[in-house]
């Protein structure tokens, strides 16, 4: 950690701006997103919801999810965050967390970069090829989810194992486990990589034994016990029914038909996605060290395996632990080529800056996030309504911005709820959302309408307030 100790303050001034102005600017976009009602109750209100339950001293028992919130990823870092909640219980709390755990991560990249002899310039280069990423800014566009937290924490423990300081790793690795119980097998991958290729044999074996023991504790224990047989985890496997109805099933079909496998592995959405997901390292491609890939194994295994395409999408939380690894290659790829110098340094921040823009999805506030303007007003007016923690029965979309109490449903097709349950009824008719559509939410309209318990409160522009009396 020496030259950490004598790197001059003025060196990580640079860095500390960048992270800052990154900070805001993923806080604004992601703020702004759901304030034009496109944050949504999957996830955004299952979180905001746990939050603030925990921060509430309740049972945190998601009402989207039905079961306790460890019981969906085994999250323990969500209790550590409704501290925030105590001083104020407002939703900005997450996206002001998310967005300085995506951004912080430069920090490390610009360490990493110096421990492997990198001059200051390119660890801002770095850094800045990482905050520029489409994944960061996607994935934070996309609600909030823990998996954030896991980036810069992944970065900061192959910086302590490098540094051989055991304490700062195990504490790195210990956030990476509470963020995602499935992060436990890149946990185990990277603890294989560090292990064979970085030589740090007790880094390497403490990755492993504690991504090994973490998963059979959460999946067999935390998971089924707290969340009950509605959270188990093989409510997952339907994203996988097409190589099996079972895990065991899935095992057993990898070694006696193994032409499921082959057809998900080699086919052209795998190969787009793969493409996709290299895209912004492209200037990578001949580096003599990609080992690092090991620990993204698990993270694209499951995602070129998945039948569900959102799995593939570089919009959403599940690219993010590949990020880090990928970093660590574009670190060792320049520092062979700062010593040979053959890089344009140029060319490197031109494309990063290329593909974030046509990558990212900035563009969605120049039209579907401005779709629903003519009602915003209305939304707001009716929330401003909703004066109790009573339960509540509305949109996807609206649902984040009422998470604050026990009970919030959504109106999904073919999950119909009986309205004299909830205290409240908010439907945008004109905007039904997502699982919803506009015959059936004029149909809500009109049951509401028929309850003798409910009056409504509020009617404008297609929006509708149900209140009981």
């Amino acid at each position: 950690m020496g030259f950490i100790k004598n790197l001059p303050f003025f060196a990580i001034n640079p860095i500390l701006l960048m992270v800052g102005i990154s900070t805001l600017v993923l806080f604004f976009f992601s703020s702004l997103r759901h304030s034009l009602f496109h944050s949504g109750a999957w996830d955004l209100g299952i979180f905001d919801q746990a939050v603030y339950l925990i921060s509430q001293g309740v049972i945190p028992n998601s009402s989207f999810t039905d079961f306790h919130i460890l019981g969906d990823h085994a999250a323990f870092i969500l209790y550590p965050l409704s501290l925030l909640y105590r001083i104020y219980p407002d939703v900005h709390w997450l996206f002001l967390i998310q967005a300085i755990a995506l951004s912080s991560g430069a920090i490390p990249v610009f360490y990493l970069a110096r421990q492997q002899k990198l001059n200051d310039n390119l660890g801002h280069i770095l850094s800045l090829v990482y905050l520029l990423s489409p994944l960061i800014f996607n994935a934070n566009l996309f609600d909030f989810h823990p998996d954030a937290i896991a980036v810069p924490s992944f970065l900061w423990a192959v910086l302590w194992a490098r540094l051989d300081k055991l304490l700062h790793f195990c504490i790195a690795v210990v956030i990476v486990l509470s963020c995602k119980a499935v992060f436990s097998l890149t946990v185990i991958a990277m603890g294989i990589w560090l292990f064979l290729f970085e030589k740090k044999l007790l880094m390497g074996s403490l990755s492993i034994v504690a991504g090994i023991v973490w998963f059979v504790i959460a999946t067999k224990i935390i998971i089924p016990a707290i969340g009950g047989e509605s959270a188990s985890t093989a409510r997952h496997i339907t994203r996988y029914i097409s190589l099996g109805s079972s895990y065991s099933e899935i095992f057993t079909n990898f070694f006696t038909k193994p032409n499921l496998f082959f057809n998900k592995v080699f086919s052209i959405d795998s190969f787009t996605y793969l493409l996709l997901l290299f895209a912004p390292f492209i200037w990578c491609w001949r580096s003599k060290n990609l080992s690092p890939l090991i620990a993204t194994i698990p993270t694209i295994t499951m995602s070129i395996l998945s039948d569900d395409p959102a799995q593939r999408y570089l919009a959403n939380q599940y690219p993010l632990p590949i990020l880090p690894f990928l970093m660590l290659i574009a670190i060792s790829n320049l520092s062979i080529a700062d010593r040979q110098k053959k890089w344009n340094l140029r060319f490197i921040v031109f494309w990063a800056a290329l593909v974030f823009i046509l990558m990212s999805r900035l563009n969605l506030f120049t039209w579907e996030y401005l779709d629903s303007l003519d009602t915003w007003k209305e939304n707001n007016e009716a929330i401003a309504l909703v004066k109790d923690q009573g339960s509540i029965l509305t949109t996807h979309e609206i649902a984040p911005h009422v998470t604050h109490r026990l009970k919030v449903e959504t109106t999904l097709i073919g999950d119909p709820s009986n309205l004299d349950d909830f205290d409240y009824v908010l439907l945008n008719v004109r905007y039904p959302g997502f699982g919803s559509n506009h015959d059936y939410s004029v149909d809500l309209v009109e049951k509401a309408k028929k309850i003798q318990n409910l009056q409504l409160e509020y009617q404008k522009n297609d929006v509708y307030l149900f209140a009981k009396k």
